[in-house]
Parts: C-alpha cells; structure tokens; sequence
C-alpha cells in the first residue's frame, strides 16, 4: 500500500503547508458551525485569503490551475454577479456569498493533489465536528424539542440565545439528510470492514436520530425515501446480493404505496405531541390526501407560487431584494421558502441560469471523479440536495460544504481505498514455504 509522502517530505511540519492546512480547517469548521452567523464575517475573510497565500506560496502552479480552470471561474461568478447587482442598486450584496465558491476550491484544490493526507486530514477534522454537532443537537432537543425549529428565525436578536456551535438549527438537519444518505451508501456499496462498518452505521443511526428529533417533515421524507432508493440498487454481479435487493424491491411494491400507514402507526404510538404531529404531517404528504391539512404543505405552495408570479413580472432580471425592506410584509412579494423558486423572483433569468449552471458542472466535474457506484451514489445526493432546495431555503455554507466537499471528498477516498484492496493479490500466509 503507497504510503503519504506528505510528513516525510515535510519532516512532519513545514512553514507553509502546516498553516495552509490549519486555514483551511479553519474555514471548514466555520462554514459547517451552526452559531457562525453570528461571528464576524470579516475574520473568515481574512482566513480565507490568509489560506490563499499559503496555497499559492506551497504550489504556484497548482493554485493557479485550480483557480484559472473554467469550471471554477463559473462558481466565482455567482459573487461577481451579485456585486454587480449591488453597484446597480438592485440587491443588497449578502456578504457570506462571496466567500461561498471557497468550498469548491478547497475540494478541487485538495482533490488533484496526488498525495492523499491533506485531503484525509481535513475530511477527517470536518466529519469529527460534525458528529459533534449531532451528538449536541441530540442533547440540545432532549432539552427543548423545538429548538432546532426555533433556529430556523433569520433574526439574530432571536436565535442568538439558542445559538451554540454544538446544536444544529434547519442548515444542519438539511445538510445531516445528505450527508446520512451518503454515509448508507458508502455502507452498501463499498463494504467497509467490521470496524468500520459498525463505525459508519453508528454514524447513520446517530444521523437518523437527529432528524426525527428536530421535527422537520421535509427531512424525515428526504433521509428516508433517498435511503430506499440508494438500498434498492441492484448490482452488476448477481448472487446471493441480487437475490436479497429483489426481495427488498418486492417487499418495496407493497411498503412504498403503504408507506403513509408506517408514519401514521408511529405517530399513533408515540408519546411526545410534538412527534407525533411531524409524524402525521409525512403521513399525510405521502398519502396525497389531506396534502393541504394537517401540515405546512398548503401554505408552502401559496408562497411558491407568490415567488413565480413576482418572477413573471421581472423575468429577465427580478425585482432584487432591496424592495422587500419597504413592504411590510414581504411574503406576500417573494415566498421566502424556496431557493429555485425565489432565486428567479429575486435574480430572474440571468442569476438563475448561472446559479443552476455552477451547480450543474461542479457535479459534473466530481462526477467524473468517481468509480461506478461512486457515480451513482454522489447523483442520489445531488437530486437529494435539489429536491431539498425546490422546497426549502439551502444556499447556505453547511449544504453546500457537505455537496461539494465532505461527501465527494469520501467518496474519493473509499472509492481509491476499495480500489486498491481490489487490485492487492491475496497470498498465502507462509507462500514462501510452499515456494521451496
């Protein structure tokens, strides 16, 4: 098995790899930090262009190629459409947007590196704060069930009691969905070793928890159903794997059209209110009937549809957000609900078309990172993810760092790992006895 030349070749330290890397944690670590909306934006900045430095002054060439390669000058184009947008007085420039292409540039900028032990090094940091933050948030809604819920308020003054580094609010259960649908398929497809494997599924079992905990319909639907659909893949090879995945597709024929009756019996038995509500809410979006009582489906469609017709009016460009401030009540001008949807009444066209298209060809270029199962594994997430946003708000640092960075970072590692065992020969323990 290669070995990292990473500490060898830096005698276990170096002036400018070392601090490259605790930048580049840094910046991680704060775009996946639940309470970070409320630290000083302008510190992450400096951090990152610290970071930028150090990559430039490690690799010239490399830091270049990686920022010069078109699919990257497209993710940066996002921030400098929005400038300009605030030079014109349309938008209000949000400030965290310029900063957002830094998580693709990470995982391109560590991904083609060939030696692999900055890339371990900072998935590894990442995936442990995250857990982290699970293992938290699980105390945080044994303590108030609907703290989670309550983070969602865009308000500082309101959320900044609640905030904790350590309790995920809607930015992490949404981003956890991902990350947890993920983390099963590594599980399936991949076949980790014992140790591993049971590592992983408590991660999964860990991950499951804090979703059904935090009460969001949406999530439970999402981590559940995209679970089904990676578990129900069938493989190339048949055997004893094919047999198994074809008893679970039939058994699915008859799960999945029931599948509102499984909600509803947990809800019937469970003691908490608070559960048994978002219980029956998933119910009854599965069921189709009562989809506009009994949940926030109804309503959620009316501001849906209030982005769409506030869209039709500014196609080309939108109304920008400058305008809701003078409203009293901005729901009724942009539903606030959906970034697909309110991205084209606040952007039009024009934004959206290069919002989606960043989208598109960073997936796309991971895509091709991939081995087979990889390929589909990372395309469940990425309609995942799309699913998330057509319904929610999600263009916020914890989603887009787990898309574009923790989950294709892990697939990569495990797909070169599982490779690698793949192409070792199996010798006998004492062949050199046979030999003679």
């Amino acid at each position: 098995m290669p070995k990292s030349s990473y500490i060898r070749e830096n005698k276990g330290y170096s002036f400018l790899h070392l601090p490259r890397e605790l930048c580049a944690a840094f910046v991680l670590l704060w775009g996946i930090n639940p309470e970070s909306f409320l630290y000083n934006w302008a510190l992450y900045a400096g951090v990152v262009v610290l970071w930028a430095c150090f990559a430039m002054a490690s690799d010239w060439i490399h830091f270049w190629k990686t920022v010069l390669h078109p699919g990257m000058l497209l993710s940066f184009g996002w921030p400098v459409l929005l400038a300009v947008y605030a030079v014109l007085g349309h938008v209000e420039f949000p400030f965290h947007h310029l900063l957002m292409p830094i998580f693709y540039l990470l995982f391109w900028y560590y991904g083609s590196l060939q030696d692999r032990f900055a890339l371990k090094l900072l998935s590894f940091v990442t995936t442990g704060y995250y857990l982290l933050i699970n293992v938290g948030t699980v105390f945080a809604l044994r303590q108030n069930p609907d703290v989670s819920r309550l983070l969602a308020n865009g308000n500082p003054e309101l959320t900044g009691p609640l905030a904790s580094p350590f309790t995920g609010g809607y930015q992490h259960i949404y981003s956890l969905t991902m990350f947890t649908v993920a983390i099963v398929g590594i599980i399936w497809y991949y076949r980790p070793k014992l140790f591993e494997t049971i590592g992983w599924g408590l991660t999964v079992l860990l991950g499951l928890l804090v979703i059904v905990m935090s009460n969001y319909s949406f999530a439970i639907l999402f981590v559940f159903s995209f679970c089904l659909l990676v578990l129900c893949r069938l493989p190339k090879s048949g055997g004893v794997t094919t047999a198994i995945l074809l008893a679970c597709c039939l058994a699915a024929l008859v799960v999945v059209p029931n599948l509102y009756r499984i909600f509803y019996f947990i809800a019937e038995n469970t003691d908490s209110l608070k559960m048994q509500l978002r219980f029956m809410e998933v119910g009854n979006l599965l069921s189709g009937s009562g989809i506009t009582e009994g949940s926030d489906a109804g309503t959620r469609i009316d501001l849906y549809m209030t982005s769409i017709k506030t869209f039709l009016t500014a196609p080309l460009f939108g109304i920008g957000d400058l305008v809701l401030k003078t409203v009293e009540n901005p729901r009724e001008i942009v539903g606030g609900h959906s970034i697909v949807c309110d991205y084209l009444a606040y952007y039009g066209l024009v934004g959206s078309i290069l919002f989606h298209s960043i989208l598109i060809v960073n997936f796309a270029r991971i895509e091709k990172l991939l081995d087979r199962r990889g390929r589909f594994l990372y395309f469940a997430v990425f309609v995942l993810y799309y699913a998330q946003i057509t319904v929610n708000a999600g263009y916020n640092e914890p989603l887009i760092e787990i898309l574009f960075f923790l989950v294709p970072s892990l697939l990569v590692l495990v797909g070169e790992h599982t490779k690698r065992e793949e192409k070792e020969p199996i010798l006998p323990a004492f062949s050199s006895q046979y030999i003679r």
